[in-house]
């Protein structure tokens, strides 16, 4: 056996621990002078050489205080928001210990010997500090106190013993990072298995009500407990340090203070809330005409048609020129106004890299568009696929402009939406035009990227919406983004879906995963069998997007036979009949709420939740539990309220753990008590035709009043629900015509009623 072959392809981490251990740790031991300014407080600290260091304290909202140390505070983030809020009303105290910045929400308290900084909320309360002191009976440090080394600054704050820390991007091991440690440094992950991440967000969120966002692209690396209980550790290969220290009671309000800074999701257009079928990919205009036209004689409702790298005249599956190859596809827009009159929307891969022997290479190296190498003369190469490609230089003007005229092109051909694949492949001697070294713009190269073509595609379709796979801090401005390439294995499902929920918790508001699984274990070209492909297309269907997608074998729903065809046609025509739900919900992103997310995010109190990373919520009012085998059964564990489930209107009272039964054909899906579900008609695409009449599932809570809103592009609806121990009664609109409702009752069958008429339930 070649010993060295194995080790080469030994799979490795994005970054080794190695590149962040100091070799020369300096604490910050003590504070020299403080001066307070009009908007901020300078800060001389030394450390425990003598070596002063500047640290500037900033509160920029009543919730929000940034800490910059080091050199360059007035440096320009690359990361947030243009609306970022830049000062608020504070004052500054002198303490026995040193001295606290105060805002009606918060109080930073920095203690002068030795320095150490405090943060607690307006009560009092200590939500986050640091830990100086984490050190074992000989006093060697398990984590070095704040401080920094050569090319290294780092942050070192306590773990109090329940805590729980999530956030960090998308990663696929378990959701409450505590006793993890990996680096930020995005990177084809090759799989969902492993601590390889294509989404870094340098956001960290504590159950203890306090978030930090670390405003730097550099390379990190995050020690969250692993080397000792009592602390964690965030350490950054640059020159400074800068943070924003949130506060908040729960998930919500901390990723809105994270939204504050970087940007409120976008929410993209109702069709893409559709299904979406796809693989790696069809080769002609004769295979996608026939998974069309299929689709619509089967009656597997379906928005979205996905062409992987084959459309383009260079199709290695890694880069291309954006130029159709007509020999494959003759007539592109011909093909486009065919589909669209089947009722299909078109997607397009593309990547940032350019063929070596393409036009489009020729054209960008002449006109500096590319990235070029710091060895002098030539194009800085992607390495690492088939053949080497160059990189298109996102951070050059005029390169962003070519680079959008290229996708302008397509879109106003008839294309709907580009997959904006890769970019986490900077090569490390790329020189940029704008100055900034490689490794300071390898984690924002993607979110550089995506944001041109999403800003493209806005200025053609007047709608913003990408199909990304990597991602950094501010993507959620961007979405919607997929989980890369899991294996198809039901591991590989419960991973991607861990995955998913993490990049939610990371202030995403979208997500979704390849349907199916993408590549076969241990044959890459093997297909899902029939009963993964079922559990999976159940979860993705029920999810915030929906994609079906794979390496080379079909992943359309016929292909998988009797029952999956069947099954997967009524899981499609239950998200179709969804989509009045699902789009008012979907519209609460701007102000915070994503469409799915764990159940930490509503139930923060609940320390059960923080440990619950296969289960989900689905808009307000729906909870998920998908099977991760076959047949058989699985815990689920139900919140506090009440909770009908889905299929029988057996109703459960929460919180508590059941054992539920599920075969291949059952979801669990429950709903909460007092909600009201608004279903439309059955359609085969999004926009098929209006999404009147509706029709309201009730499911009774306690006895009172409550009111909710249904909104679209066109309307706002709004209704009362009022229950009492005999009746109910549904009213609100406006709709023109009479409306059914469907009252659900456990052990038996709907009242069925009308939109602004009393029902009594005996």
């Amino acid at each position: 056996m070649d010993r060295a072959r194995l080790v080469a392809r030994a799979a490795q981490p994005a970054r080794p621990a190695s590149d962040f251990q100091p070799r020369d740790p300096r604490r910050i031991r003590r504070v020299q002078s403080v001066r307070a300014r009009p908007d901020r407080l300078d800060v001389i600290a030394e450390d425990d050489r003598e070596r002063r260091l500047s640290i500037e304290v900033r509160p920029v909202a009543t919730n929000i205080i940034r800490v910059h140390i080091g050199p360059g505070p007035a440096r320009p983030s690359r990361l947030l928001s243009p609306e970022v809020p830049t000062g608020a009303e504070w004052a500054l105290e002198e303490t026995a210990s040193g001295w606290a910045v105060r805002t009606s929400e918060l109080r930073l308290t920095i203690d002068r010997d030795p320095y150490r900084l405090r943060l607690a909320d307006a009560a009092g309360a200590e939500r986050f500090v640091e830990e100086p002191n984490d050190q074992d009976i000989r006093g060697a440090y398990h984590h070095f106190p704040t401080g920094h080394a050569r090319g290294l600054r780092w942050l070192t704050a306590a773990l109090k013993p329940q805590e729980a820390l999530f956030g960090l991007g998308e990663h696929f091991g378990a959701l409450d990072r505590r006793g993890q440690a990996f680096s930020s440094w995005t990177v084809d992950a090759f799989g969902v298995r492993s601590d390889r991440a294509y989404k870094n967000v340098p956001l960290l969120l504590s159950s203890q009500g306090y978030a930090v966002f670390f405003d730097m692209t550099a390379p990190l690396y995050y020690e969250l407990g692993q080397s000792s209980v009592a602390a964690w550790q965030v350490t950054a290969r640059a020159d400074h340090l800068r943070l924003y220290l949130i506060v908040g009671e729960g998930v919500a309000p901390l990723i809105r203070g994270y939204h504050q800074l970087t940007g409120a999701p976008a929410v993209p257009p109702d069709w893409s809330f559709g299904f979406w079928i796809s693989r790696w990919g069809y080769r002609n205009r004769d295979e996608v005409m026939a998974v069309a036209r299929r689709m619509r004689q089967e009656r597997v409702p379906c928005d979205v048609i996905h062409l992987d790298p084959y459309w383009m005249r260079f199709h290695e599956g890694h880069h291309g020129d954006l130029v159709w190859d007509e020999l494959a596809f003759p007539d592109p827009r011909g093909m486009l106004e065919e589909l669209k009159g089947l009722g299909f929307r078109v997607s397009l891969w593309e990547s940032p890299y350019v063929p070596l022997d393409s036009e489009m290479r020729a054209e960008g190296e002449r006109r500096g568009f590319l990235m070029k190498s710091k060895s002098g003369g030539g194009l800085a190469l992607v390495h690492g696929f088939a053949k080497p490609s160059a990189a298109v230089d996102f951070t050059n003007p005029d390169a962003v402009e070519w680079f959008k005229q290229k996708n302008r092109q397509l879109l106003e051909m008839g294309v709907a939406v580009i997959k904006t694949d890769f970019a986490e492949d900077l090569p490390d001697d790329a020189v940029a035009d704008d100055g900034t070294p490689a490794e300071e713009l390898h984690n924002l190269y993607p979110l550089l990227y995506q944001r041109a073509v999403f800003e493209a595609t806005r200025e053609v379709n007047g709608y913003g919406l990408i199909w990304g796979r990597s991602g950094y801090a501010g993507a959620q401005r961007y979405p919607v983004h997929w989980g890369g390439d899991p294996g198809c294995t039901f591991a590989d499902m419960a991973a991607s879906l861990r995955g998913a929920l993490s990049w939610i918790l990371s202030g995403a508001a979208f997500a979704s995963f390849d349907i199916g699984g993408f590549f076969g274990i241990p044959t890459l070209t093997d297909p899902p069998s029939p009963e993964l492909y079922v559990r999976w297309a159940q979860m993705g269907l029920l999810f915030s997007h929906a994609r079906a997608h794979g390496h080379t074998a079909p992943r359309e729903p016929w292909a998988y036979g009797e029952p999956a065809l069947s099954i997967f046609r009524r899981y499609a025509q239950l998200r179709y009949s969804l989509l009045p739900y699902l789009y008012s919900a979907a519209l609460r992103a701007v102000d915070g709420i994503p469409l799915v997310r764990p159940l930490v995010f509503d139930c923060p109190s609940d320390p059960t939740t923080r440990h619950v990373d296969d289960e989900y919520f689905l808009g307000p009012d729906l909870l998920v539990a998908p099977m991760f085998t076959p047949m058989g059964s699985r815990d689920v564990y139900l919140p506090e309220g009440g909770w009908y489930d889905f299929w029988s209107d057996r109703r459960f009272d929460g919180p508590r753990w059941i054992r539920y039964d599920a075969g291949l054909e059952t979801l669990p899906l429950f709903v909460r008590a007092g909600a009201v579900l608004a279903m439309g008609p059955d359609l085969q695409f999004a926009n098929e035709r209006s999404r009147d009449p509706l029709t309201f599932e009730v499911y009774p809570g306690p006895p009172g009043t409550t009111n909710f809103d249904l909104a679209d592009d066109h309307r706002q609806l709004r209704f009362r629900l009022s229950v009492d121990e005999r009746s109910f009664l549904l009213s609100g609109g406006p709709l023109s015509y009479e409306a059914s409702i469907r009252v659900h009752r456990p052990g038996a069958p709907p009242l069925v009623g009308t939109l602004g008429e009393t029902v009594r339930f005996a």
